[in-house]
């Protein structure tokens, strides 16, 4: 009935949050990449087609969606990404599929009925949502924008400027306990782990490269040179 818990065979979820300009599709990229065993990666692509500027820099194939964002604009690409066996797929942006999930509430609102209840009926889209991302056996990496507020920082001269910050992403609050690893970057396109289930990352700040997602796969594959790495990519000696 019972069998030895491993993390052989299981799959990456993961997510990016940060403000507009801090970098989320070039660094899901690099961590694609370095997870991806076979380099095989597929994009969801709602920003404009934003991602396929970077296809000189990395192997992917995408799919570009456009409004309006109904679920199944997600769930379709998820089913072709798992039949025709990529190892990665990045999600970019799951911001605008909640913004449909919204929207769908307000329309139902709109028709009249109980508020309550028309939540109930947006929820099974967002259940769809998750369990897209949740219960594929595909690595998944989602990004997600994160609302923005301008704070005064003292610059090189001493001077009071604002800067950009990101905070919360958009999404249903709580999201961020979905996943395995939460990434946060900042307008530096440094990153910091606000959640990990590995316990590689703790309190570094650092730069997604394709090493990161490799220390992922290290991690998945119990490899013994995972400490190893983590030095060498954290900076932690």
């Amino acid at each position: 009935m019972f069998n030895k818990a491993t993390r052989k065979g299981k799959f990456i979820k993961l997510a990016i949050t940060g403000p507009a300009g801090s970098g989320k599709t070039y660094s899901a990229l690099r961590l694609a990449k370095g997870i991806s065993e076979n380099g095989k990666i597929a994009l969801i692509d709602t920003e404009n087609e934003s991602a396929s500027l970077y296809a000189t820099d990395f192997d992917f194939d995408v799919v570009n969606v456009e409004a309006p964002y109904e679920i199944n604009k997600l769930v379709q690409p998820v089913k072709t990404a798992l039949e025709q066996k990529y190892d990665t797929l990045v999600i970019d942006s799951a911001t605008h599929f909640w913004n449909g999930i919204l929207e769908y509430k307000t329309k139902l609102d709109k028709r009249g009925g109980n508020s309550f209840a028309n939540w109930s009926d947006a929820n099974v889209h967002y259940d769809l949502f998750l369990r897209a991302i949740l219960f594929s056996k595909i690595h998944v990496i989602v990004c997600m924008r994160s609302k923005m507020e301008y704070v005064l920082q003292e610059n090189e001269k001493g001077k009071a400027v604002p800067q950009k910050i990101g905070m919360a992403p958009i999404m249903r609050d709580g999201v961020e306990y979905e996943f395995t690893t939460v990434f946060d970057l900042d307008m530096n396109h440094q990153a910091m782990a606000s959640k990990d289930r590995t316990n590689i990352f703790g309190d570094s700040i650092f730069q997604v490269t394709e090493e990161t997602g490799e220390l992922f796969s290290h991690w998945l594959n119990e490899n013994q040179q995972t400490q190893r790495l983590e030095e060498e990519i954290l900076n932690l000696e």
